[in-house]
Parts: structure tokens; C-alpha cells; sequence
């Protein structure tokens, strides 16, 4: 089968488009014939590599999938389609799960073919494409993932961070649509307009002007009821800063670096609260498919690139030159 592989960490030039052996299936699981899979962050932190984690090469990557099961099981027939739930129970300590194309055993979406645990099968939603459910898994399940878990009702007031990527725009679009106020965060003009047109309410530009400043004078001095933080260190501290008493926090990501400086006196002084998402649950994901049709709402793609362009993929993304999800086609 035709696949991306890298067999070393590193940039862009490690991922390798090569013929390998399909997978061979093995009791309690399921082979995929593979349509789309989205790129994400993950997928970037995997292929260059993180201190104390590890794969086994050569690696497979991408998580997010949508395809064509390939044999019967269960309810689910051969021909079928489906998306994949990408977290698999962690057999290490205080892990709760590893993640399909991530640092694991399992090989991901990059490629024509994937071999997943039968119980991480979906029935694909018949009114998303195949590229538009595999958007979901990932980046809009932990969206959703946050938001639930921010308490925010109708009305209250929200900073997401980083409109442009998978993650800042699908907390918009969800967000808006529970009827929640969106303050977001851009780098430019090009992506202001962008998240306008989804439906922020307030957007303020970092390189024009100072977040906490434009937060508090948006809610008159009040702060914000939560925070969506997929950017990590260098917005950690703004982040609390702008939380209003009893606030909510939510992390999920460390694009700009995995160390941050906290005041601990500026959260506890506010009684505010850091909750830290990763993915979210299999009947969360089935739960956001129904609310997103309930909703007539639509993942925000960006591009899509044939598999043998994987490289030109992980380039946009980590120049941030996208707005919603870059998706790759088999």
C-alpha cells in the first residue's frame, strides 16, 4: 500500500511516501480502507520528536480518519463507512489513553490502509462528507471536549485563542452555537476577517494590540467566564490574567512550549480553575456528530492535500498560514 512514513524524528524532509506491506488483521480488530485523514499538532510534536516519548520505527502518522471498513463485524458491514476514534487505554501509569498515529504502537492514517480496535469504530454520520468527518475526531472533539467541561451557559463570555487553527475554530463555531459571547485571538487582518465570518464576536490582533487591555475593556473590567488555551506557554499567564472570579481555564495544547509561568496568587486570589482536555470520549464524539446536525453546522476546512503532498501539509500548518483544518486524501 502507498504510505507517509518517517523512520527518524525530525522536519518536514523525514516524512518518506513509500509502498509498505498493508496490515494483517488480528483478533479484535478491524482493517480500514482509509478515504481522508485531517493533520493536526500531534502529528507535528510526533514526527519531531518529544523528550521521554518514544515510537517505533518506521512510523505511521495521522489520527484522524475517515474510511471503509474492509470485512463484517458486529452491526457494521463490509463496504461501510466510518470514522475512527483515535485514543486506545494506556497500559502506562497515570496515562489515560494513547492516541492512533501518536506516540504509541498503533500506525495511523497516513496511508492507505490502518489495522484499529474494533470498539474505536463509528458509523460515519451521513450528513458530513468523508472529508468533513474526518475533521472531527480530534480537533472539534476536544473543542467540544472544553466547552462542555467550562460550565459556560447562554450568554456567558469566552476567550479562544488562535482563531485560525483546528481547534481555536471549531471552539467558535460550537461555541456560537450554544450561544455563547467569543472573544478570539488573530495575527493578522486576513484572519480577523475569517473569524468574523464564523461568528466572533470580538477579535482582537496581538500584533496590533495588548489581549488583556482589549479583553477587559470588551467586558468592562469583569474578565471573561472561560479561557480556551491550545497555544501553551506563552499565553498561559495572559490566560489567567483575563479570567473573571471563579473563572475556568482550559488547556489542551503547547504549541508555543510545554513550560509556563503561572502566578499562582492571580489564579487563587480569583478562585479560578485549570482543567487540562485531551481528545474527549467516544459517546462525546457521537454526542457532538448529533449536535452539529442538530445545529446544520459545518468543520471549517482550510485545504486538502493528496497524500504525496504530506510534507507541503506539515509546512502549513507550522506556519500557522492556515484557518480551520488542513485535510489529507488518500
Amino acid at each position: 500500500m502507498k504510505a507517509v512514513v518517517i523512520r527518524k524524528y525530525g522536519g518536514p524532509e523525514v516524512l518518506s511516501f513509500e509502498n509498505i506491506p498493508e496490515p494483517k488483521s488480528k483478533k479484535g480488530h478491524v482493517i480500514v480502507k482509509i478515504n481522508y485523514c485531517a493533520v493536526n499538532h500531534l502529528d507535528i510534536w510526533v514526527r519531531n520528536g518529544l523528550p521521554g516519548r518514544k515510537v517505533s520505527f518506521p512510523h505511521i502518522l495521522g489520527c484522524d480518519v475517515c474510511g471503509t471498513l474492509t470485512s463484517d463485524f458486529g452491526n457494521f458491514k463490509k463496504g461501510e463507512k466510518v470514522v475512527v476514534y483515535p485514543a486506545i487505554k494506556s497500559k502506562t501509569p497515570r496515562v489515560s489513553f494513547i492516541i492512533i498515529g501518536g506516540f504509541g504502537e498503533y500506525k495511523g492514517g497516513y496511508a492507505e490502509y490502518i489495522q484499529v480496535p474494533q470498539e474505536n469504530i463509528i458509523k460515519k454520520p451521513g450528513w458530513f462528507s468523508d472529508a468533513e468527518a474526518s475533521a472531527l475526531n480530534v480537533s472539534y472533539l476536544t473543542a467540544w471536549n472544553m466547552l462542555e467541561r467550562s460550565n459556560c451557559k447562554k450568554g456567558n463570555t469566552i476567550l479562544i485563542w488562535g482563531a485560525n487553527s483546528g481547534v481555536g475554530s471549531a471552539a467558535i463555531l460550537l461555541a456560537k452555537a450554544k450561544g455563547i459571547n467569543v472573544i478570539t485571538v488573530v495575527s493578522d487582518s486576513k484572519k480577523a476577517s475569517l473569524a468574523r465570518k464564523i461568528g466572533a464576536d470580538f477579535i482582537i490582533n496581538r500584533n496590533k494590540s495588548d489581549v488583556i487591555t482589549e479583553v477587559l475593556r470588551y467586558t468592562k473590567n469583569d474578565g471573561v467566564d472561560a479561557v480556551i488555551d491550545h497555544v501553551g506557554a506563552k499565553t498561559w499567564p495572559v490566560s489567567i490574567k483575563v479570567l473573571k472570579v471563579g473563572g475556568r481555564m482550559l488547556a489542551c495544547g503547547t504549541t508555543t512550549g510545554a513550560e509556563a509561568a503561572v502566578n499562582i496568587r492571580a489564579l487563587y486570589s480569583k478562585e479560578a480553575q485549570i482543567f487540562g482536555a485531551y481528545l474527549g470520549s467516544k459517546s462525546q464524539l457521537i454526542s457532538l456528530h448529533r449536535f452539529m446536525k442538530l445545529k446544520k453546522i459545518k468543520p471549517i476546512i482550510d485545504s486538502i492535500f493528496n497524500l504525496k503532498d504530506v510534507r507541503l501539509a506539515h509546512k502549513k500548518i507550522e506556519s500557522s498560514n492556515q484557518f480551520g483544518k488542513i485535510i489529507i486524501k488518500i
